[in-house]
This record gives C-alpha cells, structure tokens and sequence, in this order.
C-alpha cells in the first residue's frame, strides 16, 4: 500500500494541528464594498480553500487602525464590530471544513494606495509608483514621519485587532 506524502499527514505548528501542511499564503482580493466588511464572497473564496483541504489558510492583508495602515481601496478591516462580524462569518465557512485560519494584520505606512496622509518611521519617499491594480495612481508621496502617537496608535491598533480576530475566531 503506497504511503501518504509527508506533506498530506497531520502537522503541529505551535499549539495548532493542521490536517496537512499545505497552506493558502496570504493574496490581496480588493473584495470589500469600501467599508473594509468582509463580503459573503470572501466567505465562499476562502471556504473554497477550506473544502479543497488545505490544512491553513492566510487571510489578505487586513488593516488595524482608521489611522493610517489601510493600503487600498476595498481592503478588508478589523477596526470596528461591523468588519469583526464580517470576518466571523468567513472563520466559519472555513471552520465548516476542518481548516485553520489566520489573520494577517497589516499597516500599510508609507505604501498606502488610497490615502491622502501617509505615515511611516521616517520621511523617505517610497520607490516607484503606486499600483493601478490597488486603486492607486501616480508617485507616492513623502509619508509624515511618524511621532510617539501616531506610533502609539499603530501599536493600540494590532492589539486591538488581534483582539478582535480572537473573537472572531481566527486560529
């Protein structure tokens, strides 16, 4: 009888039991209506990973603060109860298949494609030009440095995310 690949057999990664070690790495969608909710789309995306039995999934990127971490237009949040119950509803499609799920928290700092105020460590202007994929459009321009609150507030933002992912049920 031949034997399962290495790769299919259950795996441990930290107090996680995959069913496998094949993984869904994180992929920008732009799926959100504008308000960073995540849709019932993005629901059936990510279960469709689920059901063709990945044993993790990565969420896209997914901004933590009002402030300054969204890096496009239509990215999904987790800043507010509306995008935490958004995000609950794609855990449990996932969920329904046996698969594992994280969140991956971003702040876009200086990259963001759709803000007007930029902020990042320091006033370095970013190479290149913003992504016409993303909504972006033209050079980016020079972030504002940011000071003792602005990174106060990226830091209360990934904990209060993180929080909320919790709840949400992401592994």
């Amino acid at each position: 009888m031949p034997q399962k690949h290495p790769a299919l057999e259950p795996f441990q990664l930290g107090t996680l039991t995959l069913r496998n070690r094949a993984v869904v790495a994180p992929m920008s969608r732009v799926s959100t209506h504008g308000n960073g909710v995540p849709t019932s789309n993005m629901a059936e995306y990510y279960a469709e990973f689920a059901d063709g039995g990945f044993g993790l999934i990565v969420t896209e990127g997914t901004y933590t603060d009002n402030a300054y971490a969204q890096g496009y237009a239509n990215q999904p949040g987790i800043v507010n109860a509306a995008q935490e119950d958004g995000w609950r509803r794609v855990v449990r499609a996932v969920r329904f298949s046996g698969t594992r799920i994280i969140l991956q928290l971003m702040h876009a700092g200086a990259l963001s494609q759709c803000l007007d105020v930029t902020a990042a460590p320091s006033r370095v202007l970013p190479k290149r030009k913003k992504m016409p994929e993303y909504g972006g459009e033209g050079p980016f321009r020079v972030p504002k440095a940011m000071d003792a609150r602005d990174i106060a507030t990226a830091i209360d933002g990934f904990v209060a995310a993180a929080e909320r992912a919790k709840r949400a049920g992401f592994d």
